[in-house]
């Protein structure tokens, strides 16, 4: 399985790749494991938006994680089955003040 984050003030973000256990996404796609990290290292404070024509940002190899609980409450989702999503991987993006999965395609 392998999980991105791009929310990079989170605790559990290690270069762009989750370090959590087990994630849980909301019915409205946002992510709830999400955790505020106060002390952030320089590399966690760069601004990708802003910087990655001039300095790519340092990623963590492939996370190859067998068992990641990943529980999901958004309904409407393809990969939601009974609660846990069955994808390959996620990616959790960022917005100003949440993080959300990105990764959810709406079922027809």
């Amino acid at each position: 399985m392998d999980l991105k984050c791009k929310k990079l003030d989170c605790v559990y973000n290690k270069e762009f790749s989750c370090s959590a256990r087990g994630i849980q996404i909301k019915h409205n796609l946002s992510c709830d494991t999400f955790e505020k990290n106060e002390n952030l290292t320089e590399k966690q404070k760069q601004n990708v938006s802003r910087t990655m024509f001039e300095i790519a940002p340092e990623l963590h190899p492939y996370r190859h994680a067998k068992k990641v609980d990943i529980y999901c409450d958004a309904k409407n989702c393809v990969f939601n089955d009974c609660g846990n999503c069955k994808s390959n991987g996620i990616t959790v993006s960022r917005s100003a003040y949440k993080a959300y999965c990105s990764t959810a395609i709406k079922e027809r």
